[in-house]
């Protein structure tokens, strides 16, 4: 089958996918609109939704925001998190749960594969805070979504997947890709997001994952954002290849960034990445009780 074809019959995997709630690309295009969201504008898109709105709850009231009591309602729980950090919710929520049913070659596992994506998420999110960025907004969307070609390829050509699934590194898997398929996936990821309707700059800054290339100078580039958060989350332990922890790679990457306090700033990810995937993993009746 030629490179052309392969590509053609991957991307068609995407019908095979499981179809993303309606709260994802209704937040994209309320946020596409530019900055000036209102609280009531986002409560109307997360009230449609039963299972987001429990696990919104559910973040808002729990140890890492809840200061004043228990919040019950969307409005004060989305007043609570703030404008971005509901967003990342949604859109977090929205991609995860249905993700984790993807069957994938088990040396990738799904849920190593939503772990890492949900983990350079939240930490893309973080050093954008500390660190200036180009479309920074987008950090947490690109994190999550940058590797989702892994899906369309493990889908659509599970006897290529599973030749390349001893890869022990990113860098390894692309090298694989370019010879047995033509492209990568973060290429084919990028064809998807473009039919989702991402952002150009998510697409762009999804495919520069592949590169080797690394520039901190600022404000930084969102893919080179993105890379670093996933390599962080690789170091961290939650890599898509195993335990590829790497202890000395976190103080040392986030002293390059000039961001101080390394020890604080990965308690704060593991406190908001515990939050996440909690919800992401619990059933929503478990949640709505």
């Amino acid at each position: 089958m030629s490179d052309l074809n392969l590509r053609e019959t991957a991307l068609r995997a995407a019908d095979r996918l499981p179809v993303l709630p309606a709260v994802f690309q209704q937040t994209l295009a309320l946020f596409a609109k530019g900055d000036d969201v209102s609280v009531a504008e986002l409560a109307g898109v997360v009230e449609q939704d039963v299972a987001i709105v429990g696990h919104l709850l559910s973040i808002a009231n729990s140890a890492l925001y809840s200061r004043s009591g228990s919040v019950c309602s969307v409005r004060p729980a989305i007043a609570r998190l703030g404008i971005q950090k509901t967003r990342n919710a949604l859109l977090g929520l929205s991609v995860s749960r249905p993700f984790g049913t993807v069957r994938l070659p088990k040396s990738w596992s799904s849920a190593r594969f939503n772990s890492h994506s949900l983990a350079a998420a939240i930490l893309g999110d973080l050093l954008v805070q500390k660190v200036p960025a180009q479309n920074a907004e987008w950090a947490f969307l690109t994190g999550l979504l940058h590797d989702i070609g892994l899906l369309l390829i493990g889908t659509g050509l599970p006897e290529q997947a599973l030749a390349m699934s001893e890869a022990e590194s990113d860098e390894q898997l692309v090298e694989w890709e370019r010879e047995l398929l033509g492209f990568t996936h973060y290429e084919i990821g990028a064809d998807l997001l473009a039919l989702w309707n991402c952002p150009p700059v998510v697409r762009e800054a999804s495919v520069f994952c592949e590169s080797n290339a690394f520039d901190y100078a600022q404000p930084l580039e969102l893919g080179m954002v993105v890379k670093t958060a996933s390599l962080l989350a690789d170091a961290n332990g939650l890599s898509m290849f195993g335990d590829n922890r790497d202890p000395a790679f976190v103080p040392e990457t986030l002293d390059a960034l000039r961001i101080q306090k390394a020890a604080t700033f990965m308690e704060h990810f593991q406190m908001e990445y515990r939050g996440f995937q909690s919800q992401v993993t619990q059933r929503p009746s478990a949640i709505l009780q």
